[in-house]
C-alpha cells in the first residue's frame, strides 16, 4: 500500500517559549520511526513536512496521491488549533487518514469544552474555572490549583509553577498564561496523588486497553509539585526529565482497575477518539479517579509511554503502526 506519513515542518511558533518548539519539531523524528514501521510491513512509505503556511500545505495536500495518510500533523505554524483544519482539508479531498478526525481534535484542544462533554456524560473531571482575565472570580474552589493554557496540548505551559497554593501565586500564573501562551488560563482543583496514564489501541475485536501506567514522583520531593512538566516530558538530561519516571501502574484497591478502564473507554468515545489515544487520570486520596486530559493521537515515538504501554502488552513498534494503519481502513471501508 502507498502511505504518505504527514507530519507538521514547523520552525516556529505562534506563541510560547523558545523552548516549546522542541516538542513541535520532534514529531519529524516520529514520522521517520512510523514510515520505517511502514516499510517494514511492505508498504511504500513516503514522509511528507507539510509547510508552515496553510496556503502551502493545501496545495501539498491537493498534490497528494496516496491509498492513505498516516497524519501525524499537530498543528500549522506552530499553531496547535490548526490540527483540526487540517483533518476537516483531509475530508475534502477524501483523503482516508488515520487517528481523530477534526471534531474530536477541537474538542480535545479546548480543554473547558473537552471538561464540559465529559462532565455531561458523567464522567469525572476535577472542579474548574476559565481565567479569561488575571483577575478573574476564583469562586468557591479550594487551594491547592492548577493552571494550565486552555488550548496547548504536550505539555506546553505547564511548570513547577503552574501548581498555586494562594491567590497571589494564581494571579501571577494567570497573567503568565495569558500573556505568553496568548489564550485564556484553565484553573482546575490540584489532586494531589497519583497519575495514571491508559493508552487505548485498536485490534482485531475492537478498542483495547493497554496495560495501565502510573508517573512514578518518588525523586521529587514531598513540598514540590508532582505533575509532568513542559522539562519533565522534552527537555532531556533536564532536572524533571531525570526525575519523572513513566512505570507500570502498581496495584490498585478492588475494582478499581476495572473502573479506569470503563471511564477511559467511555471519554475514549463520548470525545470521538479513533484509532489509538491516551486517557490521563489523577486519583483522590479515596483513590476515586479524575480526568485530568484526553490525548487525541497522542506521541507515538520509539520510546514514548504509549509505545512502553504497548510493548508490556507483547505488541513491537511496528505492530502498533500496523494496528493503527487497520483500524483506519476498517472505518474507511466498513463492509469491505
Amino acid at each position: 500500500m502507498n502511505i504518505a506519513v504527514l507530519y507538521n515542518d514547523d520552525a516556529s511558533l505562534a506563541h510560547g517559549d523558545a523552548q516549546d518548539a522542541i516538542a513541535v519539531q520532534a514529531v519529524a523524528e516520529c514520522a521517520a520511526a512510523v514510515a520505517k514501521a511502514l516499510r517494514t510491513r511492505g508498504h511504500v512509505a513516503q514522509e511528507l513536512g507539510l509547510a508552515p503556511d496553510p496556503r502551502e500545505a493545501v496545495r501539498q495536500v491537493a498534490a497528494l496521491r496516496t491509498e492513505l495518510a498516516f497524519n501525524l500533523v499537530e498543528g500549522l505554524g506552530g499553531d496547535p488549533r490548526k490540527d483540526q483544519a487540517f483533518a476537516w482539508l483531509l475530508e475534502l479531498h477524501g483523503i482516508v487518514y488515520t487517528g481523530a478526525g477534526p471534531r474530536a481534535l477541537g474538542l480535545c484542544l479546548e480543554k473547558p469544552l473537552a471538561r464540559a462533554v465529559l462532565a455531561a456524560a458523567g464522567l469525572p473531571v476535577p472542579r474548574g474555572a476559565v481565567f479569561e482575565r488575571a483577575d478573574a472570580a476564583l469562586g468557591d474552589l479550594r487551594f491547592p490549583l492548577i493552571v494550565k493554557p486552555a488550548r496547548e496540548d504536550a505539555s506546553h505551559g505547564i511548570a513547577a509553577e503552574s501548581v498555586v497554593r494562594d491567590e497571589r501565586a494564581l494571579r501571577a500564573r494567570a497573567s503568565f498564561v495569558l500573556e505568553r501562551y496568548a489564550q485564556p488560563a484553565l484553573v482546575e482543583e490540584y489532586i494531589e496523588a497519583r497519575e495514571i496514564n491508559a493508552a487505548l489501541l485498536a485490534g482485531p475485536r475492537g478498542v483495547e486497553l493497554l496495560p495501565l501506567s502510573e508517573i512514578d514522583y518518588s525523586g521529587f520531593a514531598s513540598d514540590e509539585a508532582h505533575i509532568v512538566t513542559y522539562a519533565g516530558k522534552w527537555i532531556e538530561g533536564s532536572r524533571d526529565w531525570n526525575l519523572t519516571q513513566v512505570i507500570p501502574a502498581r496495584e490498585f484497591a478492588a475494582g478499581q482497575r476495572d473502573k479506569l478502564e470503563r471511564v477511559a473507554r467511555r471519554a475514549f468515545e463520548v470525545l470521538g477518539l479513533a484509532d489509538y489515544g491516551r486517557v490521563d487520570f489523577r486519583l483522590d486520596a479515596r483513590d476515586e479517579p479524575f480526568v485530568i486530559d484526553v490525548n487525541p493521537n497522542p506521541d507515538i515515538s520509539p520510546g514514548a509511554g504509549f509505545l512502553l504501554a504497548a510493548q508490556r502488552a507483547g505488541l513491537s513498534y511496528d505492530d502498533v503502526i500496523a494496528r493503527i494503519v487497520e483500524s483506519a481502513l476498517r472505518r474507511a471501508h466498513p463492509t469491505a
